[in-house]
């Protein structure tokens, strides 16, 4: 499972068992970081995740930001909280890219479809990483 971590919104990705494809699974509007949690906690059971990666907003030199810290807090409460590895990734650009495909395949490119999508990309970017 993918998280595209963002204080309004957070987009979600899943990857079927084999680890080949990729898809947007919804997008989160939670109440408090302990909504969320919880709601991460049920769909991780749903869909029996063996991983969650969680997108890092680095600079564009790779430096951390005020966010990549926040992000940084979220995942030390979600790993207290659960019985899954969470790793964090570098999401650098994904939303451009996000918005991208989604224009290259006609669709509009609203903010809650491109924080899934940027989700996917980074589920396919990380299992592409992990193929090599």
């Amino acid at each position: 499972m993918a998280i595209d971590y963002g204080r309004k919104r957070v987009g979600v990705a899943i990857t079927d068992p084999l680890r080949t494809i990729c898809q947007p699974l919804l997008t989160i509007k939670p109440r408090s970081v302990a909504d969320l949690i919880e709601r991460i906690k049920f769909l991780a059971r749903e869909n029996d995740v063996g991983l969650i990666i969680v997108g890092n907003p680095l600079s564009n030199r790779g430096e951390p930001t005020q966010m990549s810290h926040e992000v940084e807090r979220f995942v030390r409460r979600l790993k207290g909280q659960i019985d899954i590895a969470v790793e964090l990734w570098d999401e650098r650009y994904l939303s451009k890219y996000a918005v991208n495909r989604l224009k290259s395949s006609g669709l509009s490119a609203g903010k809650e479809l491109v924080d899934r999508v940027a989700a996917s990309i980074m589920l396919e970017e990380y299992l592409e990483a992990r193929r090599v």
